[in-house]
Parts: C-alpha cells; sequence; structure tokens
C-alpha cells in the first residue's frame, strides 16, 4: 500500500461520516460526537435539506458551549423505507446538576449509499392545504392540530399591525406535544419552552391545552411572538446584511415579540409582567448589555431579558412613538453602534435611553 493510500484509509476509518454503516453505529457516532463536544463532527453525521440543516448545525453549536457529557443516543423501532429510515430515538442526558432529562423522538434516517445519517425528528403534514404546517409524528397529533391553520394569517396580521413587518409567505411550523420534546429538538442546555425561531429555521411550538377559547389565544400569542423573531430577522438582514440580525440584542429581540403579541395576551398576565419590570427598574435592574447575547445570559437573568425588553419597548412607543421600538431595532442592525442607535429614536447616547426607560418605568 502507498502513503497516500494508507493516509486516505486512515482519514476514511477516523471520518464519522463514513463510519455509520448501520443506525446503531450512527447513533454511536452521533453520542461520541455530542460528549465531545465536537460540533463539527456532529455536523458532519447530518444529512442535509430544509430546515434541519440549520436547526441540525444550531444544535451542533450548542454541544460546544455547553457539551453534555453524559448524554446517550439510542435508536429503537428502525423501519427501514428504501434509501432511509424511521425510527425512535431515546436520549437521556443531564441538562444541569440535578435535571436529568429523558426524551423520545420519532426521527427520521438517511442512507447515502452505505452511510447513514441523521436527519432530525419525524414530522407529519397538517391538512391545511399548504406543506407549511407540521407535526411531529406521535399518534393524533397533526389532527389535533388542524386548528391552528386559520390562526397563521392572523399572526402574521398582527405583527405587520403593530410593527410594520412582514412575515414572510409560507413560513414552516412545526407543532410538538409537550415543551420537553419541543426544546429536545433546539438545544440539549435548552430548559423546556412552549416556542421557538432562529434565523432560517421553522417556527417550533407546543400544542396548547384548556378550552378551544383558551387553547386559541395562547397559540395566536405564541405565533405571534415567534412570528416576530422571524420577521425581525428577515427585516435585519435587509437592513444590515447577513450580521443584521445578530446585532439586535436579544432583550430587544423579546421585547419586540412580546409587544407585538398584546393583543392575544391575558389581561393579568400582561399587568403582572408590566409590575415585574415597574420592581426590577426600582430594584434588580441588570445593565441592558449584560442581557444582549442569549447563549451568556445565565437561566436566572431570563426573566430580566423579557420584561425589562417589554418594558423598554413599551417606553419607546409611548415616548417616541409606537414605530420607535423598530427604527431602534432597524439602526442596530444597520451598524451595531448603540449610541448611533439611540440618536435615532431622540437620545443623546444609548447609556441615556436606558436612564430614561428606567425611569419611567419606576414611575409607572
Amino acid at each position: 500500500m502507498t502513503l497516500r493510500a494508507a493516509l486516505l484509509a486512515g482519514l476514511m476509518l477516523c471520518s464519522p461520516a463514513l463510519a455509520q454503516r448501520t443506525p446503531p453505529e450512527l447513533a454511536a457516532a452521533l453520542q461520541t460526537a455530542a460528549r465531545a463536544g465536537d460540533a463539527a463532527a456532529y455536523r458532519a453525521l447530518l444529512a442535509p435539506g430544509g430546515t434541519f440543516t440549520v436547526e441540525g448545525a444550531n444544535f451542533a453549536a450548542d454541544l460546544a458551549r455547553r457539551v453534555p457529557a453524559d448524554v446517550t443516543y439510542r435508536f429503537s423501532d428502525v423501519r427501514q423505507e428504501g434509501a432511509g429510515a424511521t425510527a425512535t430515538l431515546d436520549l437521556v442526558w443531564t441538562r444541569v446538576p440535578g435535571e436529568v432529562r429523558r426524551v423520545s423522538l420519532p426521527v427520521q434516517l438517511v442512507r447515502v449509499g452505505e452511510v447513514w445519517r441523521y436527519a432530525g425528528e419525524a414530522l407529519t403534514p397538517v391538512k391545511t392545504g399548504t406543506d407549511s404546517l407540521l407535526a411531529l409524528s406521535v399518534p393524533e397529533l397533526a389532527q389535533k392540530a388542524t386548528f391552528l391553520a386559520p390562526l397563521l394569517p392572523r399572526a402574521a396580521r398582527e405583527v405587520e399591525r403593530v410593527l410594520g413587518l412582514t412575515v414572510p409567505p409560507g413560513a414552516v411550523v412545526k407543532v410538538y406535544p409537550d415543551a420537553e420534546r419541543l426544546s429536545a429538538t433546539v438545544y440539549p442546555s435548552l430548559q423546556p419552552v412552549s416556542g421557538w425561531n432562529e434565523p432560517g429555521e421553522a417556527i417550533k411550538l407546543v400544542l396548547p391545552g384548556g378550552s378551544p377559547a383558551q387553547a386559541e389565544a395562547s397559540a395566536l400569542r405564541v405565533l405571534t411572538h415567534e412570528f416576530t423573531h422571524l420577521a425581525v430577522g428577515v427585516a435585519a438582514a435587509q437592513a444590515g446584511g447577513a450580521a443584521g440580525d445578530k446585532r439586535i440584542p436579544w432583550w430587544l429581540h423579546e421585547g419586540l415579540a412580546n409587544f407585538a403579541a398584546r393583543t392575544f395576551t391575558a389581561e393579568s398576565s400582561w399587568q403582572s409582567g408590566q409590575a415585574r419590570v415597574n420592581a426590577y427598574a426600582r430594584a434588580g435592574w441588570v445593565p441592558l448589555a449584560e442581557l444582549a447575547d442569549f447563549p451568556a445570559v445565565p437561566e436566572n437573568r431570563w426573566d430580566n431579558a423579557y420584561r425589562q425588553g417589554l418594558g423598554v419597548v413599551e417606553f419607546l412607543a409611548a415616548r417616541q412613538g409606537g414605530d420607535a421600538p423598530w427604527r431602534l431595532a432597524q439602526a442596530l442592525a444597520q451598524t451595531g453602534d448603540r449610541d448611533r442607535a439611540a440618536r435615532a429614536v431622540g437620545f443623546a447616547s444609548f447609556a441615556a435611553l436606558e436612564t430614561a426607560a428606567r425611569a419611567w418605568l419606576a414611575a409607572r
């Protein structure tokens, strides 16, 4: 064997993208990459296609940030269908010390030649006349999710009414039966959440429960919130290029999303949120600069990000006009310069804006 051939053979043996010739080998490779926090190796095990291309890459990036060193991967109920297969993925890991999570997901596997790759959760189209509403492939979920179809345009119209932003037509929405399974498809370090969106990904939401009226209101609130993230991301890219969305701080993203969903938020919940941010403004305010980067914000400060973000958006809308919150976000998307963005909405500096907002909230 020549040296070149030997090197090639070694690379083939070492490459995780070439080693998984059976579903169990794929599960073992995914587990090895995840436990090592090796985002590149994990991505090499993914099958490209659709929003999962972005979702899988973001999942992999979280592995590097917060390594789930004890995670276990196991495929069961593997049913091969032509060049692919469906299976149940059983995941077990410690999210934070003392919190062990166990999740089972219906998933898809793809075989390219003799190599198996992971293609994300298995989804069933909801009968709506379009392919944009999908449900996790668990019994009866797709049927239960049909009531969501007419709510999608209502939520999109609310984003446009409140913020003047357009939700891209045909935005993919994925429905899950519970927060545990939704969050397990996003980040292993993510606490259970009822909705999710990042640029390039589908909207994800948990099918709400309660009476029909309660379920509708809850779905509209989450959809409007997540559609706002989507619309802001698209508009930010138009304003500031590929980096535009990343220049908008997390607290402002959440503030805009909650502000847009006001119509579908129960009055008691809205007033409770206002009371909370007013209290933060008097004591316990976290500087907005410390709430800018979602992955870097500790969970015990998430409430500050959501409440303070909404409070600042309310302040800007009340004092500088209803379009002021988006004008601030747009200015940030263009350059990332906080002081320049503050001047675009009538303040001498960002510090002056934050001081004025906190004073207004404290006195409210």
